[in-house]
């Protein structure tokens, strides 16, 4: 399985993981979380960023999931993107954890794996009340 690095600001990644561990404890293997404080110091994050994917390779790609494009997580992983080796997908959530730990067993590529976990998390976001509606209201 691809590893998989949950990289955000403060706790999210950890609780994050958390929870999608809880569902499925088989996302002990290969997926791990960093957190950056609030007040990162944007050299050191980056010289940890990159020990941590080093010891993640395995020389099937990485796969990282950071919070929200544009934000310093996003902005320290870029650097390290590289088609086909290194893939950052923004916008990270529970269902896309959720997703990858139905994957498991799977050899999937690695860009074939970010658009997945891209297309459950997006699935995933609704307005509750527009999707009741048109699952209750005749065609």
């Amino acid at each position: 399985m691809i590893p998989v690095l949950v990289l955000t600001h403060g706790n999210l990644a950890t609780e994050l993981l958390q929870a999608a561990r809880t569902i499925d404890p088989g996302l002990e293997e290969q997926t791990v979380a960093m957190s950056l404080p609030w007040d990162v110091d944007s050299d050191e994050a980056s010289r940890s960023l990159k020990k941590q994917l080093r010891e993640l390779d395995r020389g099937e790609g990485i796969l990282v999931l950071t919070d929200m494009f544009g934000g310093t997580a996003t902005n320290l992983a870029l650097p390290f993107l590289e088609p086909d080796r290194v893939e950052v997908v923004t916008g990270v959530n529970l269902p896309m954890l959720v997703k990858l730990g139905s994957l498991k067993g799977r050899s999937v590529p690695l860009r074939e794996l970010a658009a997945g976990l891209t297309a459950a998390g997006q699935k995933s976001i609704q307005v509750a009340s527009e999707f009741l509606h048109s699952r209750t209201s005749p065609s």
